[in-house]
């Protein structure tokens, strides 16, 4: 198991947070002290407008919050009240992404009102297992959720799973009351937890050790039972002894340089992210074929870590250097499928296209970490 090490501190009015497996920085979170509207967040609010051609509404969430409403489950009217939470930050482009199907995680589940039925952790991979963790969770499905094993609920003593159920259920419960007497546009409840935020989700026992510079987030993470370590804010202790801000100042580059000499250039658009693989000066006339091998396959392990350090998501494209053998383009696949499945959010290669471009898809939820803050940050 990779030895796994969380640094978090303050950069203006940022919390920044490194994840290292292995001394190496591999994901970074920030979280806002300033942002009052965060993913998971739970409003009642009032349609304003329907947007018929592309099936949805514009729905004013919060006092002067506007966000985009997919209309897939249940056709709404201007002016209608609907229990609404957000999935996805807004982009400078775009508004917030609503959804009318409210999701409650907890260690062991989702809760669901989107699907009235029983899923199960792709994570999760030996047939008894989810057959038994199948069987335990479909009496607690009704008519207005369903629910998802999480990969922890193979591990729990099935009381506990239980006992959490009924918690997200009572929790649901409350959420549609408070609807029916709170006056919309207002803010219901919150799925939201900036410390597992800052902890990738990562429970006590998986986390070798913490380092941080803030006292009040070393005094909660002790209480939840985190190995956690205490440093100086004013000296700079953090920065001096994990280079935070250098490591951070790598995902503002576009151009990343591999060992061999190759390189790759990153773009981030609206619509999608883009990777260009190119040779530098370190291709040579003999062998040409082995060594564009090496280096797409480098290029290859670079880009997964790019991608998890910078959070792209969405469609992602590779562009990687021409292979004559398509038996090549398949272990290229495949070994890029191999480095995404270490990434915390799920990360598909999906093919090469006949013009040699890698596809790629990643799940999205908060913004690419350079859109979430300013390189103003760094300084």
């Amino acid at each position: 198991m990779a030895y796994t090490e969380i640094v978090i501190t303050k950069m203006k009015d940022h919390l920044v947070s490194m994840l290292l497996k292995d001394h190496q920085p591999v994901e970074f979170q920030c979280v806002s002290e300033k942002a009052k509207i965060e993913i998971g967040n739970i409003y009642t609010g009032i349609v304003k407008n329907v947007v018929k051609n592309i099936n949805g509404a514009f729905v004013e969430f919060d006092e002067d919050e506007m966000g985009f409403l997919s209309m897939q489950h249940k056709q709404y009217k201007a002016g209608d009240e609907v229990l609404v939470q957000i999935k996805k930050e807004a982009t400078k482009e775009k508004r917030p992404m609503l959804s009318d199907q409210i999701e409650l995680t907890g260690k062991y589940l989702v809760l669901t009102s989107d699907k009235l039925s029983v899923g199960i952790s792709n994570k999760i991979h030996k047939k008894d297992k989810k057959q038994e963790l199948r069987e335990m969770a479909e009496p607690l499905v009704t008519q207005e959720y369903g629910f998802i094993l999480r990969t922890e609920a193979a591990k729990a003593d099935k009381e506990d799973v239980l006992y959490e159920a009924d918690m997200l259920a009572e929790k649901y419960q409350q959420i549609v009351r408070k609807k029916s007497y709170r006056k919309a546009p207002q803010l219901v409840d919150t799925n939201y937890d900036a410390l597992s935020v800052l902890v990738y989700d990562i429970k006590p026992e998986a986390a070798d050790s913490i380092v941080t510079d803030q006292k009040d987030l070393y005094e909660q993470l002790k209480e939840k039972g985190y190995e956690v370590s205490l440093c100086c804010y004013e000296a700079g202790d953090i920065d001096r002894r994990y280079r935070v801000r250098h490591y951070l100042s790598e995902v503002f580059k576009q151009k990343i340089f591999m060992k061999s000499g190759g390189f790759l250039y990153i773009e981030q658009t609206e619509a999608m992210a883009v990777i260009d693989v190119n040779t530098g000066k370190s291709i040579g006339k003999k062998n040409q074929e082995t060594h564009i091998k090496k280096i797409n396959l480098e290029a290859a392990k670079e880009a997964a870590r790019q991608i998890r350090l910078r959070n792209l998501s969405g469609i992602i494209m590779i562009d990687f250097i021409d292979m004559r053998s398509k038996e090549d383009e398949k272990e290229l696949l495949q070994v890029m499928q191999h480095y995404l499945n270490d990434d915390s959010k799920k990360a598909v290669a999906v093919d090469i296209t006949k013009l040699g471009i890698m596809e790629i898809t990643r799940k999205k939820e908060k913004n690419p970490i350079f859109r979430q803050i300013s390189i103003d940050i760094l300084e």
